[in-house]
């Protein structure tokens, strides 16, 4: 708590620019989106957003809205820019197999560096720093939670898993709470997994075994289920909603298993009734 003689936090100043802006790592140079709402105060949340291999940081902040989000809650986002592969296509190096003894560049340590960075530069407060991401942005976000959970409180992967490659290579550390958003009819993350690589992006975990190692990290002991539908009944889809909790240090983890859900972000463009960025941002919240 702070002393009643303290000065009171101060606003946030970002950038004057609602475009790219450039930071130097490891010899490159690297690029983000920033947002910060009219009035931030310093200690405020910070939450990192991360798009889908040969995707952006602009398309993610336009399909999940998570300005508008932040604007309501008071929080500030950023939306780091993956790197070219040698395909041209943007991405986080989470491991899969085309990558593989091709691409070196080590996003974990990029984006823990600019995640120190931003809150050491901007006030935002370090113990409430999360991580989102869609598909490759997903994985690295599990990635992210594995190997810094010193970083990061809570982390939110839509349409994601982890590479059989990273199950084992998560550092020690404080339980991360994890609430985890895939479609059973998912045709790039397949709900099963893929250990076999018939798609070839290497093998990968199912999520409900992702979520059992999660369970088990986290040291979970109580789990509830429930069946979430429309209020008005116009979807017809189905979402089941696992909540494994009683765990250590409030690591809880969720899964909303959305029943025929494809490879989307759940709100943004599919018409289902769950809005994944708010419902992100509630978990977030409590962590």
């Amino acid at each position: 708590m702070p002393d009643a003689g303290d000065p009171p936090p101060a606003p946030i100043v970002a950038p004057a620019t609602g475009g790219f802006i450039a930071f130097e790592y490891g010899g490159t140079t690297r690029q983000y989106l920033l947002h910060v709402p009219a009035g931030l105060l310093a200690g405020a949340p910070l939450v990192v957003m991360l798009h889908g291999y040969s995707g952006d940081a602009d398309s993610l902040r336009d399909d999940t809205q998570m300005n508008a989000i932040a604007d309501r809650h008071g929080f500030a986002v950023v939306y780091p820019r993956g790197s070219r592969d040698h395909l041209g296509a943007r991405f986080w190096h989470v491991g899969y197999a085309f990558h593989q003894g091709v691409e070196t560049v080590d996003d974990v340590a990029m984006l823990a560096a600019l995640v120190t960075w931003l809150q050491a530069t901007y006030g935002v407060d370090p113990a409430r720093t999360y991580v989102a991401g869609m598909s490759n942005g997903a994985d690295m976000s599990y990635l992210l939670a594995c190997r810094r959970p010193d970083l990061f409180a809570a982390a939110a992967p839509v349409a994601g898993t982890l590479m059989v490659v990273n199950r084992d290579a998560c550092a020690t550390g404080a339980p991360v709470p994890i609430v985890a958003f895939n479609g059973t009819a998912d045709d790039i993350t397949r709900y099963d997994g893929d250990l076999a690589d018939r798609d070839g992006w290497g093998a990968y975990l199912g999520v409900d075994a992702v979520i059992e190692l999660w369970r088990r990290r986290n040291g979970c002991t109580m789990t509830t289920t429930d069946e979430l539908v429309a209020p008005d009944r116009a979807d017809a889809r189905r979402v089941t909603w696992h909540r494994h909790q009683a765990c250590a240090g409030g690591g809880d983890v969720w899964l909303y298993q959305i029943h025929g859900g494809g490879h989307d972000w759940p709100g943004a463009g599919d018409g289902l009734f769950l809005d994944a960025s708010e419902l992100i941002w509630q978990f977030f919240s409590q962590h």
